[in-house]
């Protein structure tokens, strides 16, 4: 489940950010790693300025969270990303 839970942009400065967050659920009796891609559309110019856990950058455009979601279990991805133009 996925949501952004932010917007804000200033044309006039030539940035804009936005925050999601990102609900991994597992109903299996193993803990699994869930690998949630995320592609940053908006622009090139792009920086993670706050996150829930640690991404991998894997192209110009593109990063991944790698999340051990526990038996049962949640876990909660959330970031903010900073464009600027």
């Amino acid at each position: 489940q996925r949501k952004r839970t932010n917007y804000t942009i200033d044309t006039a400065r030539d940035w804009l950010e936005e925050s999601f967050e990102i609900r991994l659920r597992n109903h299996k009796k193993e803990a699994v790693t869930i690998i949630v891609a995320e592609r940053l559309y908006r622009g090139l110019n792009w920086k993670v300025t706050a996150e829930s856990h640690p991404h991998h950058k894997t192209e110009a455009q593109r990063m991944e969270y790698r999340v051990v979601v526990p038996p049962d279990g949640e876990r909660v991805v959330t970031y903010t990303v900073h464009y600027s133009w």
